[in-house]
C-alpha cells in the first residue's frame, strides 16, 4: 500500500506550489513534494473508507511531509474508539516539525468535541513539554476545542503559563488569545491587563485581536493603547 500511495501523492505534486508553500514552512526537515491540502484530503477520505489501520502501520517511518500530513488526516477522520485514536495521536505528535501539519490535523480532530475531558487529560504532558511543536499542538487544540464556557478560565490559565522561547509556540498562544477575546471579551481583557506573558506574545495577541472583524473599533483603539513598548 505504501508504495502505491506514495506514487499517487507524487503524481499530485505541483512544482509551483512546492516553491510557494515551502517558503512558508522554513526549517522543515522532512522531504516536501508540493501537494495542496485539498488534494491530500481527497486521498485521506478514500483511505479512511479502506484499510486505514494498515496505512497508518506502514506510514510510521516516513519522513515525507505529505505522508505525515496524510497520516494525521487519516487518524483524525478514522472511525474508532477514542482511546485507539489517542494511541495514534501519540505516535503522530513527535513527527510534527512545522505549523502547517500541526494546525491542519488539530482542526480535523473533531472527535475531541465529544471527548473533551479525556483529551484534556491527554494534553497535560504536552502542555508542560519543552518541545516547540508538542507545545504548539497543545495550544492549538485548546484554541480549537476548549474556548467554551466550561473551559475558558482553564485555557487562559494555560496560555499564561506557557513560557517557552519558541516562535511557533508564541504565535499559537497569541492566536489562541485572539479567539478567546472574540468569544469571551471581558475575561480575556482582564487576563491581558494582569498577565505577565512575554512582550512578543502579548503584542502579537493584541495585533491579532485588532485584525479581527469581530472586534469593535472602540476595542481596537483601546487595545492599541495597551501594547507594550
Amino acid at each position: 500500500m505504501y508504495t502505491a500511495i506514495l506514487d499517487e501523492i507524487k503524481e499530485l505534486a505541483d512544482e509551483e506550489y512546492k516553491s510557494f508553500h515551502g517558503s512558508l514552512i522554513p526549517g522543515v526537515k522532512t522531504e516536501f513534494l508540493g501537494v495542496r491540502v485539498p488534494k491530500l484530503r481527497t486521498v485521506a477520505k478514500r483511505l479512511i473508507k479502506e484499510d486505514w489501520r494498515e496505512f497508518l502501520k506502514e506510514y510510521e517511518d516516513s519522513n515525507i511531509y505529505e505522508i505525515i500530513m496524510l497520516y494525521g488526516m487519516v487518524l483524525a477522520g478514522a472511525k474508532c474508539d477514542f482511546e485507539e485514536k489517542l494511541n495514534y495521536v501519540s505516535k503522530f505528535v513527535p513527527k510534527i516539525d512545522n505549523w502547517a501539519v500541526c494546525d491542519v490535523v488539530c482542526g480535523d480532530l473533531k472527535d475531541i468535541k465529544k471527548n473533551q475531558k479525556r483529551m484534556y487529560e491527554f494534553l497535560q504532558s504536552y502542555l508542560v513539554s519543552d518541545r516547540e511543536y508538542e507545545l504548539r499542538f497543545a495550544a492549538v487544540v485548546l484554541m480549537q476545542y476548549y474556548i467554551t464556557e466550561d473551559y475558558i478560565d482553564t485555557v487562559l490559565d494555560w496560555y499564561g503559563k506557557i513560557c517557552v522561547d519558541a516562535y511557533y509556540v508564541k504565535m499559537a498562544v497569541a492566536w489562541g488569545l485572539s479567539v478567546c477575546f472574540v468569544k469571551f471579551r471581558d475575561k480575556t481583557l482582564a487576563f491581558l491587563q494582569n498577565c505577565d506573558i512575554d512582550r512578543f506574545t502579548y503584542n502579537k495577541a493584541i495585533q491579532k485581536i485588532r485584525e479581527s472583524y469581530r472586534v469593535s473599533e472602540e476595542d481596537k483603539e483601546m487595545l492599541k493603547e495597551m501594547k507594550k513598548k
